[in-house]
């Protein structure tokens, strides 16, 4: 079977694209019988479909239910079937972790420094450029699965990225994202930045993410509550009336027993109350489950720009920044005495550079080296 057949290379349903790229990436093989009908070879080591032996050869597959009549031989292809979750399990599998290069970027603005006077604000200092240097820094999008589970499932896809550089979270994720942007090898190469571990960003982006599932739990719990609330309304009415039925019946009857049994009666419908409602609170408690999926390292190359602050009557000073060339702007600059971010700083005297949060005092001393 040839895997590049003239007119089923393009377009498709998400499904049947998928489709087509785990088979060329993995070794399998495809061909197009006719629209949304497939003779497929599945990679070695895939477990076959339910009936059919690993040496089974190929299989027959339709993502048109219309098509199974003329094709009774072929199997139905669409969310939640066995083989398809198989190999989308696969597929998550083997792409748990990536890495590409950004690639297409400005690397020469125009009026870098003007543009860097007019972003940082140093107060009675004039901001000089000393060098530039273009180098790659490492961006990591994560992709957490939250699993909302109480009478019913619902799962939901988290992503943050984050700048291992700064170690903090990225803003703009989808351009990041943008697909014809990346690539497996970088386009030039360059050194690399400064950069925290991933486990570091790791447990950023799980921080991040946590503020989010909990935010999402809170609203889904109350919801919980207020249904399980209702529910438990709506069965304490019904036994209420089953009550009411019970003592209509005890002053209806004549019989000398009627009052035992209708003691007994009350008894066994209480016990029954105390059970579904314990039942409907149990069910409504919600438990939230957190995992990792993927993640993708992503070099993009930014300019790391050393500066020279200079104000009359007192020590130069040197500050590093970073302009990003994918969104065109000055990144926010880490105070280098308490690491805010910022574009408003203060000096001092000595050289001492501050923002807003940490502001230098005009006496202070410089520190021992």
């Amino acid at each position: 079977m040839d895997s590049t057949v003239s007119g089923a290379a393009t377009g498709g349903a998400p499904l049947e694209v998928f489709l087509r790229e785990y088979l060329d990436r993995t070794g399998g093989a495809w061909d197009e019988v006719e629209p949304q009908v497939y003779d497929v070879a599945l990679p070695e080591g895939t477990d076959p479909p339910p009936g059919r032996d690993r040496d089974g050869g190929g299989l027959r597959l339709t993502f048109d239910p219309e098509a199974l009549p003329e094709h009774p031989a072929a199997q139905l292809a669409s969310f939640g079937t066995p083989l398809v979750d198989r190999l989308l399990a696969d597929a998550l599998r083997r792409g748990r972790a990536g890495r590409f290069y950004f690639v297409g970027l400005n690397l020469r603005p125009h009026d870098l420094l003007g543009r860097v006077r007019r972003s940082v604000r140093v107060a009675a200092a004039t901001i000089q450029i000393e060098h530039v240097r273009a180098l790659h820094f490492p961006q990591v999008v994560f992709w957490f699965q939250a699993a909302f589970v109480s009478d019913q499932k619902e799962q939901i896809i988290l992503p943050v990225a984050v700048d291992l550089h700064y170690g903090r979270e990225v803003r703009h994720r989808d351009e990041l994202l943008a697909p014809a942007r990346l690539a497996e090898h970088p386009a030039p190469p360059l050194p690399p930045a400064r950069a925290a571990s991933l486990a570091s960003g790791y447990r950023l982006a799980r921080a991040q993410i946590l503020r989010s599932a909990t935010a999402l739990a809170n609203t889904r719990g109350r919801e919980l509550t207020e249904r399980c609330d209702l529910q438990i309304a709506r069965l304490t009415q019904y036994y209420t009336d089953l009550r009411d039925e019970l003592d209509e019946q005890k002053r209806r009857s004549k019989s000398a027993d009627a009052a035992a049994r209708h003691a007994e009666r009350v008894s066994a419908l209480e016990r029954e109350h105390q059970v579904r409602a314990t039942e409907l609170r149990n069910k409504s408690v919600l438990h939230v489950d957190l995992r990792l999926l993927q993640l993708l390292r992503i070099e993009q190359p930014k300019l790391l720009v050393r500066t020279t602050l200079a104000a009359e009557g007192g020590a130069p000073a040197r500050l590093d920044v970073v302009w990003d060339p994918l969104t065109d702007a000055l990144e926010a600059v880490a105070c280098p005495h308490c690491g805010t971010p910022s574009y408003d700083f203060t000096m001092n005297r000595f050289g001492q550079i501050g923002c807003a949060a940490c502001p230098v005092s005009t006496g202070a001393k410089p520190p021992r080296r």
